[in-house]
């Protein structure tokens, strides 16, 4: 009988099981959980597991034996790494060796058989590759359950023991190798020869076939191997499911979480799981978003990075154009408002040139008019900027009237002094500047009411100036003609 505490056991349960799923994959766990994650220095990821409440099945039940080490189910495959990406397991597989004695005769030989069951695993075909080593060798590999046998060759010079590899790959002198076939869940690995090494006795007596995938060197087969070479590394490949992505996506046990794609793999029959583009866990346990602008060593960005759900956004600054997780092409704010501040800083350093250079030309113009000493006589000195303000920059509707000499301009001073102006033409300055110590002379020594009186002078011009006071009362031809005019009458 049910009762109502069980009812509210199972709710909890029921209501908690997404809760645990979203936090697995949000925290980016590898194994699930209060399960271990490393056996020695191997980590284990989900779906493997020690135990069968740590595995998503049988299949995956790892052993940790007391000496920290790892083996794949009941095999005798101890295991070097997982790697949940690639969907391998690297082994150490034994090796088979066969030795000589000095008249030929047989005296080890030991086989190497390797059984994966009938689980979702299998020998790589694009990792692994079938090795022999020795002068006098044919290396085997068969698997009894298809029926298929391979090997290859290995002979040496006469006297030469030396093995011919790079990293790995070997010629065939000293040793050969072959590609592996696939769907091969059995392997049996064996030697023979060809003349019971009569002709080689004296350079290798053992020969050896292992397996070798991508991570071993094969270099290290030259020298002395013979004793400590009992293993070498080999590649499985897993399926989580032997079936086909399109059908199990609908099946309840469909294996593969949240944000994953389905990847069905020719050599294991079956799918594996991969976290999609953008995003980072156990495939098995969820994916969660991977924050790239965090991580801008991987993830390239030249201006603004802004994080999206499985991707990420880049602009390029302002002033740039372009992809800014390839490159932005053009100067950059930052530029922009260098050469924006490089070219204010000339402008400015131009017109306090020009202010210096006028500012010189003003001070020669002074000194070569005489104002060393004319700045010490009764006579007010003018800047030319006081005379240009007074006549609004010498503008025709100030115009009084003109001679041979120059012109005569109205001006006011800042005080509202109103002045007379005279600026003589530029024709020829010497004249003018006699003509004008002339007319200063004569003027400074006359002292009459009808006598219009010098106020000032300005030295700083090419041709200095005067300034004289301003008469409002007309012209002196209209007070001499005009008999009813008083200016003239005294």
């Amino acid at each position: 009988m049910i009762t109502k505490t069980d009812c509210v056991l199972w709710l909890m349960l029921i209501l908690l099981w997404p809760t645990t799923k979203a936090a697995a994959a949000a925290t980016g766990l590898n194994a699930k959980p209060n399960c271990p994650e490393k056996c020695g220095e191997v980590t284990i990821p989900y779906p493997f597991g020690i135990g069968e409440n740590c595995a998503l099945n049988n299949h995956f039940i790892l052993q940790c034996n007391h000496n920290s080490e790892l083996l794949l189910g009941t095999s005798n495959i101890s295991v070097l790494e997982i790697s949940v990406e690639s969907g391998t397991i690297s082994g150490s597989i034994l090796t088979a060796k066969r030795c000589y004695s000095g008249s030929g005769a047989i005296i080890s030989d030991s086989v190497s058989s390797t059984n994966l069951g009938e689980g979702p695993f299998t020998f790589s075909d694009t990792r692994n590759k079938l090795m022999g080593s020795g002068c006098d060798t044919l290396a085997l590999m068969t698997d009894p359950t298809q029926g298929f046998i391979s090997g290859c060759a290995s002979f040496c010079a006469a006297e030469t023991p030396s093995v011919n590899t790079t990293k790995d790959f070997c010629s065939g002198l000293g040793c050969c190798q072959i590609p592996f076939p696939r769907s091969v869940k059995t392997l049996n690995l064996s030697l023979s020869t060809f003349y019971y090494h009569n002709r080689t006795l004296n350079i290798r007596p053992c020969d050896y076939a292992f397996l070798v995938d991508g991570t071993s060197d094969v270099r290290l087969l030259s020298g002395s191997v013979e004793e400590e070479f009992r293993f070498s590394n080999g590649t499985i490949e897993w399926v989580v499911k032997e079936q086909r992505c399109e059908t199990s996506i609908h099946l309840a046990d469909y294996a593969c979480r949240d944000n994953t794609d389905c990847i069905y793999s020719e050599n294991g029959q079956g799918y594996r799981c991969l976290c999609k583009q953008g995003f980072h866990g156990n495939p098995y346990l969820g994916c969660y978003d991977i924050d790239e602008c965090k991580e801008p060593t991987k993830y390239k960005c030249d201006g603004t990075c802004k994080d999206t759900i499985g991707n990420y956004t880049c602009h390029c600054p302002l002033g740039k154009h372009g992809d800014g997780k390839v490159g932005c092409e053009g100067l950059g704010i930052t530029k922009i408002f260098a050469i924006i501040g490089a070219i204010i800083v000339a402008v400015i350093f131009g017109v306090l040139i020009l202010i210096l250079r006028k500012e010189r030309r003003k001070q020669r113009n002074f000194l070569k008019n005489g104002g060393i000493i004319l700045q010490h006589q009764r006579v007010r000195i003018f800047k030319a900027a006081e005379l240009e303000k007074a006549t609004k920059n010498y503008d025709d509707s100030h115009l009084l009237g003109e001679g041979g000499f120059g012109s005569v301009y109205k001006g006011v001073l800042p005080d509202n002094t109103q002045v007379a102006v005279k600026k003589p033409r530029e024709t020829d300055k010497i004249q003018i500047n006699k003509e004008f110590q002339q007319e200063l002379g004569i003027i400074s020594q006359v002292n009459h009411k009808n006598v219009v009186k010098i106020l000032g002078l300005c030295l700083e011009t090419k041709v200095p100036l005067l300034v004289y006071e301003f008469v409002s009362n007309g012209t002196l031809y209209h007070h001499i003609r005009d008999k009813n005019s008083q200016i003239l009458s005294t």
